[in-house]
Parts: structure tokens; C-alpha cells; sequence
């Protein structure tokens, strides 16, 4: 699925929970979508990850949004754009996309941007692809989808 349909979700979900949500919160819950994605939906993006400086990102996804910087994104650019409406629709087109993307929401959703990013920042497949680079170097290394799916498998057997 392209990310951006993703994307318009996860910004439905936290508009209809009352919440707003920065480009930045948004590229490391598409991130964690992707990783429990790959672990019990084989995937759910198409789109690979690059280890940026400040976390896994969705190049294509980053740009979209960019010009809301670190202001709360909106999807205005969706026609009749409902929240609830547009949730609802999701779920009934994805059930179960839908239903894991929730849990994901549920349990990164209230975390920080910055949160999110120390997170990220402290799992292997982040580390792994920012290998060789220094902390603050650009780097457009992608992330293992491989490494992705073996390293968040290996939480739920802890």
C-alpha cells in the first residue's frame, strides 16, 4: 500500500482523537506501523525507510507534508475530508491494516516526536543502517525491512 494512504489515516485518527500531529511525529508512526506491519501483515508499505538524522522517514511522505514544517498537518486536500468518515471508510477497505494500525496508534501515539526519534534512534535496525555515518551527517541509507521484521519479531518473544 502506498504510504501516503497511511499517511492520511494515521492524520484522520489522531484529528478524530482530538490530537494534532507534526511531519516529524508522523514519519515515526508511519515507521512503527511499518515494523508490526511486517510482523504480522508480511508488510503494509510499499515505500522503503531512510535513517535520517532524526529518524526513519518516508522521503516521498516527508516532502508532502514539508510545508506544514512543525506545524500540525492537515488533510485539507482530501475532498468533504471527515475524520470519521474517512476512519470508518479505511477500516472497511483495510480491516486489517486498519486494526493493527490502531494498536500502533494506541501505543505510540501519545508518545512525543522526540520520544519517538530516542526510540527509534535506540533499536538496531536505525543503528545498523546509520553505521559509518556521524550523528548529525545526512545519510539516505535505507532501512532493512529485513532487519525491521527480525528485530520487532524478537520483542514479542521476549
Amino acid at each position: 500500500m502506498e504510504a501516503e494512504k497511511v499517511a492520511k489515516y494515521v492524520i484522520a485518527y489522531h484529528d478524530l482523537h482530538g490530537d494534532l500531529i507534526s511531519n516529524k511525529k508522523l514519519q515515526k508512526l508511519l515507521y512503527y506501523v511499518e515494523a508490526w506491519g511486517l510482523v504480522y501483515l508480511n508488510g503494509i508499505i510499499d515505500e522503503d525507510f531512510e535513517a535520517w538524522v532524526y529518524g526513519p522517514v518516508v522521503p516521498e511522505i516527508y516532502k508532502k507534508f514539508k510545508h506544514f514544517d512543525y506545524s500540525p498537518i492537515s488533510n485539507n486536500d482530501i475532498q468533504n475530508y471527515n475524520p470519521a468518515n474517512y476512519c470508518e471508510s479505511f477500516h472497511r477497505e483495510y480491516e486489517d491494516i486498519g486494526e493493527l494500525t490502531d494498536t500502533v496508534l494506541e501505543k505510540y501515539g501519545n508518545m512525543t516526536s522526540l520520544q519517538l526519534e530516542l526510540l527509534s534512534h535506540s533499536e538496531t535496525p536505525w543503528i545498523e543502517a546509520r553505521i559509518g555515518l556521524e550523528p548529525f551527517e545526512r545519510g539516505k541509507r535505507i532501512i532493512s525491512k529485513k532487519t525491521m521484521t527480525s528485530y520487532y519479531s524478537s520483542l514479542i518473544e521476549k
